[in-house]
Formats: structure tokens, C-alpha cells, sequence
């Protein structure tokens, strides 16, 4: 049995196996899930080494295993929140984009109307 050194999982695997993953991860026992993940952490940022992929993910799951693991209920309130905060930054931001267009004071119609009369009349 091996421990991941990001997440904590367990799992059953070959000593060879173990040896493999060690060698592509500077020394470190990463489960699969957590490989993927820096993995895909080095292709978002090409100038990140393996250590700092590593080093970025592990903290990463030692933030979610100190808080959405031990309370789901209240990280749930909290990504509720999250959405309610965008959500409300969101419909301000088009408020104010309309608010600084420049709005017509009154409409075109009875201007029209006015020009049509004195038209007309003469």
C-alpha cells in the first residue's frame, strides 16, 4: 500500500509501479487523479517546473481536505455565496454599462408631428 503524497489516497500497487511514479514525480508517490492534475497544471503554465505543479496541487488538496471534506455543508453555502456574489457583481456591471450610454430625454415622435404641421401649413 501506498499513501499519494497531495491527496492522502491509499492504493494497492506493484513495487515497480511505485518506482515509476516516483521517477516522473522528483520522488514523490502521486495516485493518478493528482498525476492528471499537475499534469494538466504544466500545460496551463509552461514555465512551471514539476516541483511547483507539485507543490501548487498539494496545497490544493490540503485546503480541500481541511475544509470541504471535514464540513460539505457549509462549503456548499459558501460556493452558494460565491455564485449569489458573481451573480450580483454581474447584473451590476451591465447596470452600469447601460446607465453610461447616452439615453434619449424624450422621444422622436412628437417632434415629427410638430414638423409636419408647420409643413403644412405654409
Amino acid at each position: 500500500m501506498v499513501e499519494c503524497e497531495c491527496c492522502g489516497l491509499s492504493e494497492e500497487c506493484t513495487p515497480t509501479y511505485k518506482m515509476s511514479i516516483k521517477d516522473s514525480f522528483g520522488g514523490k508517490w502521486i495516485c493518478g487523479l493528482c498525476s492528471e492534475a499537475v499534469k494538466e497544471k504544466m500545460k496551463q503554465n509552461p514555465g512551471l517546473a514539476i516541483d511547483g505543479a507539485l507543490e501548487n496541487h498539494g496545497a490544493f488538496c490540503k485546503q480541500f481536505n481541511q475544509t470541504i471534506r471535514i464540513n460539505p455543508k457549509l462549503s456548499l453555502a459558501g460556493a452558494m455565496r460565491d455564485i449569489a456574489r458573481r451573480s450580483y457583481q454581474n447584473r451590476n456591471s451591465t447596470k452600469d454599462f447601460c446607465e453610461s450610454k447616452i439615453a434619449r430625454t424624450m422621444s422622436c415622435d412628437p417632434f415629427m408631428s410638430c414638423v409636419k404641421v408647420q409643413r403644412s401649413s405654409f
